[in-house]
């Protein structure tokens, strides 16, 4: 369901044969193409591949009100136009991809209008608040017969 819908909508579910992937998408290892080629063209530019984390209220729900006010009266704007932004892992570097969201809210300058990618998005959180993978594991589990 589009982020912008009205709130009373009801959200279609998704077909079983569609494959839930994400918030994170990992860059396939060599190991992978090894298996499934009989002679693998093993290209030095795919172990330079970094993983793509999405921060997106389809995978990340808690994010959809404003920062600063903390309205649930957002609208979603579309993607970075700046694009994919680079992050530090805990293990390696890394690259993010966000939403903007904008409040419908009065706000200080004017509407606010920030991406999630954006460190000013994350100023107001906790960081035991911040939501992760854990978390999203959850609700899956939870959303389980």
């Amino acid at each position: 369901m589009h982020g912008n819908a009205a709130k009373d909508a009801v959200p279609k579910s998704l077909d079983k044969k569609i494959p839930l992937l994400g918030p994170r998408f990992v860059p396939p290892p060599y190991l992978y193409h090894q298996k499934r080629q009989t002679a693998p063209k093993i290209e030095p530019i795919v172990a330079h591949l970094k993983p793509l984390n999405i921060i997106h209220p389809f995978y990340y729900s808690e994010i959809s009100a404003c920062p600063q006010c903390g309205s649930a009266n957002t609208y979603w704007d579309g993607w970075n136009a700046k694009g994919s932004r680079d992050v530090h892992g805990i293990n390696q570097e890394e690259s993010a991809l966000g939403f903007q969201l904008q409040c419908k809210g009065s706000h200080e300058g004017g509407q606010l209008c920030v991406a999630t990618t954006n460190p000013t998005f994350w100023e107001s959180w906790e960081h035991w608040k911040v939501p992760s993978m854990i978390n999203l594991i959850v609700l899956l589990l939870r959303s389980l017969p």
